[in-house]
């Protein structure tokens, strides 16, 4: 190729890579990308053209790919720290008893003090891990904390006396009432009468010693005096009913008009059907109990058997087109010629333009529509 005409005239190749750089001024003439890791190796001989460091831990793996691309064995225990910078490369959880002693030859990895008892029983598996007893009575609590060591109960009822020398382990008073029954097992450790109405209220606690229900509406009347004794507010109403026994208990009336509602909510205690046109005025005084309007064209019929509601006279041509809505309220053929003019008014209703002679006959029986003199 001549010179003239040679993009690349002393590069016999013509740029090779297709960089735009020919040979003589392209420092890798092979490689497109021209030593893109800038290594000072070109790409096209480059074992890692795209890692400027060359696999340094030569795990094979080119670092712009490499997840750890400082550490060979990379991240050896799966914590998602690599070794180079891991302080337990071995030890998933990097010593976690913090004892500095990585897991991987720590004896006891999640116990900091190393099984303190020396018992070969490491802390975070031992219930005691400072009683080489291991709580030698088995009630919970080991023995460098318990004040009762031989006792499982350990000095149940608080009465600072161990099991053993406890005439009454569960009861701390000893049998406050003397009736030689110890107190965890007396029906009544306070009263030696031992619930003498048998309501299984012992009498030192029972507001009711003739009132084996003990006030079973709690209103502070013993059932054996109490006109309702299962009604807390002992027939609120006044009609003669408990409010146990009483569908009504607010309501005198009890439901009068029999809805399922209650006078004291209901808000038409007279009407069954509770206001049902929602006008606010209740059936027992409202005129039109199925019309919210009540009539709104006061023809004196109520929306619900009323054809025509806004139309005082009802549609009084009878073309099945209540007033407010026909443009012609009193023609039956609203405006048949189309004249603007209904036909009630039209002195020519069937001629839309009107006898436009006028001759005085109409155009749809003027022979001569044009002509006032009719030929």
């Amino acid at each position: 190729i001549c010179g003239d005409i040679d993009s690349c005239r002393r590069d016999p190749m013509n740029d090779a890579d297709s960089d735009d750089l020919c040979s003589d001024v392209d420092s890798c003439p092979w490689d497109n990308q021209n030593d893109a890791d800038s290594d000072t190796i070109c790409g096209n001989v480059d074992s890692c053209p795209w890692d400027t460091w060359n696999d340094a831990d030569s795990d094979n793996t080119c670092g712009d790919t490499d997840s750890c691309p400082l550490d060979a064995l990379n991240d050896m225990d799966g914590d998602l720290v690599c070794g180079d910078a891991d302080s337990c490369p071995f030890d998933a959880e990097n010593d976690a008893d913090r004892d500095g002693v990585c897991g991987d030859s720590d004896d006891c990895p999640y116990d900091a003090e190393n099984d303190a008892d020396a018992d070969d029983l490491c802390g975070n598996i031992e219930t005691c891990p400072y009683d080489a007893a291991n709580d030698f009575d088995s009630d919970g609590i080991c023995g460098d904390v318990d004040s009762c060591p031989e006792d499982p109960e350990n000095d149940a009822d608080g009465d600072a006396l161990c099991a053993p020398h406890d005439e009454c382990d569960y009861d701390a008073e000893h049998d406050a009432d003397s009736d030689e029954i110890c107190g965890d097992i007396d029906s009544c450790p306070y009263d030696a009468g031992n619930d003498h109405d048998s309501d299984a209220l012992c009498q030192n606690v029972d507001s009711c010693h003739l009132d084996a229900a003990n006030d079973a509406d709690h209103d502070a009347i013993c059932g054996n005096v109490d006109i309702c004794p299962y009604d807390a507010e002992n027939d609120a109403d006044n009609d003669g009913l408990c409010g146990d026994v009483d569908s009504c208990p607010y309501d005198p009336n009890n439901d009068q008009d029999g809805d399922g509602i209650c006078g004291d909510i209901d808000s038409c205690d007279l009407d069954d059907e509770n206001d049902m046109d929602s006008d606010t005025v209740c059936a027992d005084e409202d005129t039109c109990p199925l019309d919210a309007l009540n009539d709104a064209d006061s023809d004196t019929l109520c929306a619900d058997v009323d054809t025509c509601a806004f139309d005082v006279n009802n549609d009084s041509d009878g073309d099945n087109m209540c007033a407010d809505v026909d443009s012609c309220a009193h023609d039956a053929l609203n405006d048949v010629d189309s004249d603007a003019v209904c036909g009630d008014v039209d002195s020519c209703m069937l001629d839309p333009l009107n006898d436009i002679d006028g001759d005085g006959i109409c155009g749809d029986i003027d022979s001569c529509r044009r002509d006032p003199m009719n030929d």
